[in-house]
């Protein structure tokens, strides 16, 4: 446990459902013990500057705003557990005491109940802008934010814990020996107990059982006459904050409102930002944790109206927390029953009155052993790597630059920077691999060949000139970065070359810049002579370069796959090397078109060239067609075809090309199985076509030829 990273899964679902029920159980008072403490300390920090008075109130609204919201959203398709955030409580507080200096020149008398109308407007404002980034799906832009930007969160929150609660230590250790002693004791047996537990119990609630260990002390040091401070709070006859708020001031004759509502309205959208990307945090983080995603419906939209209504009634900050989301998955899954229970714990902590015998101690043992479990161990053991100066690989430096980036921009502005931060950094690191490595492989004629079936004597310039055809095997959204990198690869990959393919299955999106490089080595291509063809570019869900291609490259050769892009290269470069002139597929006779003659004397030629006949099927035309019975063996005499099969969707798909030479419908000729694929010519193709009659035949007068018929087809076939 101790080694694993924070996204390690420790319990896996299943067993009996009175175990499901216990896990359950557990996670829910895991949860409770994370979501709690935090929570109290939101309600200390913001009251502390509103009303010192109504830190009661405050308790009461938190903990009642707790039980509802994870009441309201337990039920969702990706649910996660809420809690009152540190980072959103400090930026609450700091609004408010801006806005204190401005009230009397807005004509707003300051007190208790126009601060706390404060609190509750802008909390129920930031709630509503939370429901109207759910509804506009904004959700939909955190699967863009990379994996290490997840694992920064994390260890910001460690970081924050352990600086927030260091602080609280050292105010609480104050005092005498006794003292001092006596907290941290406290903060040890909390500490050690949550730690033992996560530790050799993995699966059972630590922190709840370190929260009991420390309540247990603080009772013993109270009895020994050292009593400690409390969190307080069990008192339900307190007034809600909402019902304490001077809402009738904001709007009082002689108020300035446009300022007020401008602030006001400015305020909750920045709060309203900072909860929506952390409870999308929460749901992504725990995404990465167990795999479920969640499902289009109104969840979000629910949840942002329920964190309006917590944060209208006064309940400060409340958001989805990726702390208390792991503390229960780390014990059972986060789904209705752990958050159903979870949300009845928090009522059920308050209603017992604990909080006024629960030492503030014992709560920063728990949170300091939180935050040690929280920390992200892969990290961790890149920056020791880092620090002892050993290699580390490119993506190994760039994940920590990325996670250290994260990390500090959360523990010392606030999630919306670091969020926005880990995005740009993370799309900046994809921009930079992508402009180093633009071009994944770069293969030649030699190593690649396409599938198209073709003479001996074809086959003997391929195998002799078949380095002079470069493919390019391209990966990665392409944009300006990489424009100078492709450019130079194919400068300097096509200086001895003939035919080049562009292979862009791999490629879903390209920008005007690298368009514009590949229309400028186009024009540097005709030039020379050089023969370019596109593969496999196609406008995919959010891609554009069939488009973009087809418009800043007029003429340009595009082929629908590599297979058949490999084909038409291979033609040119045949054209080419075999010194022959435009449509020189003309042959004279059959003999020197074809491999099947391999071993015939003059006689035998002439027997078998009288015995076929010849058919020109023009471009388009079905040669043959899958499925139909046939006896007939055709020798493909000039042009070429493509043989295809229908694809799952029903749509032709290409599997090979034929060339002259190629002898199609051999296996039905044996056999009499009908066609395996369908043929189309892809541009005037003759053929000469020997029947089974016509074959039975000639094996009846001249019996050598049919051996030699036969060799010839099953090395064909070969």
């Amino acid at each position: 446990m101790e080694g694993s990273s924070s996204f390690a899964h420790i319990d896996a679902p299943g067993g009996s459902r009175a175990q499901r029920l216990a896990r359950s159980c557990f996670a829910a008072l895991e949860g409770a013990a994370a979501a709690i403490p935090s929570s109290l300390g939101c309600v200390i920090l913001v009251f502390g500057v509103v009303a010192p008075q109504a830190i009661g109130s405050g308790v009461l609204a938190m903990m009642i705003g707790l039980a509802w919201i994870h009441l309201v959203t337990a039920g969702h398709s990706r649910p996660v557990g809420y809690s009152g955030r540190i980072f959103e409580a400090t930026t609450l507080a700091a609004m408010i005491e801006q806005l204190v200096p401005q009230l009397a020149g807005w004509g707003v008398a300051d007190g208790v109940g126009v601060r706390l109308a404060f609190v509750c407007a802008i909390g129920g404002g930031g709630g509503l802008v939370v429901a109207l980034l759910f509804l506009l799906r904004a959700e939909r832009l955190t699967p863009y934010i990379p994996t290490p930007v997840f694992a920064g969160f994390c260890n910001s929150i460690a970081l924050a814990l352990i600086v927030s609660q260091s602080r609280s230590l050292w105010q609480l250790a104050s005092g005498t020996t006794t003292q001092v002693v006596a907290v941290l004791t406290t903060v040890i047996v909390g500490f050690g107990t949550a730690y033992a537990v996560r530790r050799w119990l993995p699966g059972r609630p630590g922190a709840a059982v370190g929260l009991v260990a420390g309540l247990a002390a603080g009772l013993a040091w109270t009895q020994a006459g050292q009593p400690l401070t409390t969190v307080g709070g069990g008192d339900w006859s307190v007034p809600l904050p909402f019902t304490l708020a001077d809402f009738a001031a904001l709007a009082a004759p002689g108020v300035k409102r446009a300022p007020l509502v401008f602030l006001l309205v400015g305020n909750s959208a920045i709060l309203g930002v900072m909860i929506f990307i952390n409870t999308a945090m929460a749901a992504q983080t725990l995404t990465q944790f167990d795999g479920r995603r969640p499902a289009r419906g109104p969840g979000g939209l629910v949840s942002g109206i329920a964190l309006a209504s917590c944060g209208a009634a006064g309940a400060t900050t409340i958001s989805g927390s990726i702390l208390t989301s792991l503390a229960v998955a780390r014990t059972a899954s986060v789904n209705t029953a752990s958050l159903l229970l979870l949300g009845a714990t928090c009522a059920l902590v308050y209603l017992t009155g604990v909080l006024a015998w629960m030492p503030l101690a014992a709560v920063i043992g728990v949170l300091l052993c939180e935050a040690w479990f929280l920390v992200d161990r892969p990290s961790l053991r890149l920056l020791v790597d880092w620090l002892r100066r050993r290699p580390l690989a490119h993506n190994a430096r760039e994940d920590l630059a990325l996670v250290a980036a994260v990390t500090a921009l959360a523990a010392f502005v606030n999630m919306v920077v670091a969020a926005f931060g880990g995005l740009v950094l993370g799309l900046f690191l994809v921009a930079l691999r992508s402009a180093r490595h633009p071009v994944r492989h770069v293969w030649t004629g030699a190593q690649v060949s396409s599938n198209c079936a073709r003479s001996g004597a074809d086959l003997r310039v391929l195998a002799e000139h078949g380095a002079a055809l470069r493919v390019f095997e391209l990966e990665g959204d392409m944009f300006f970065a990489v424009g100078a990198s492709l450019d130079r690869a194919l400068q300097e990959q096509t200086e001895d070359a003939a035919c080049v393919v562009l292979d862009w299955s791999r490629v879903r999106h390209i920008d005007s810049s690298v368009a514009s490089t590949l229309a400028a080595f186009g024009s540097r291509a005709a030039v020379r002579g050089l023969f370019v063809v596109h593969a496999g570019a196609a406008d995919l869900p959010q891609g554009n370069v069939a488009g973009e291609l087809r418009r800043r490259l007029p003429g340009a050769h595009f082929a629908a796959d590599l297979d058949y892009a490999l084909e038409l290269a291979e033609n040119q470069l045949i054209r080419l090397r075999a010194g022959q002139r435009r449509g020189a597929d003309d042959i004279s006779t059959l003999f020197e078109a074809v491999t099947l003659f391999s071993g015939f004397d003059p006689a035998e030629r002439a027997l078998l060239e009288e015995a076929m006949t010849h058919k020109v099927y023009r471009a388009g035309e079905v040669i043959l067609r899958a499925g139909e019975m046939s006896d007939e063996l055709m020798l493909v005499v000039q042009g070429s075809a493509s043989v295809v099969v229908s694809g799952q969707d029903g749509q032709p798909m290409r599997l090979a090309g034929v060339r002259r030479g190629a002898i199609l419908g051999e296996v039905g000729f044996l056999d009499g199985s009908p066609r395996s694929a369908t043929v189309l010519a892809q541009d005037d193709v003759l053929v000469a076509i020997l029947t089974r009659a016509a074959y039975d035949r000639l094996a009846a007068s001249t019996a050598t030829l049919v051996p030699k018929l036969l060799a010839n087809m099953a090395v064909s076939l070969a």
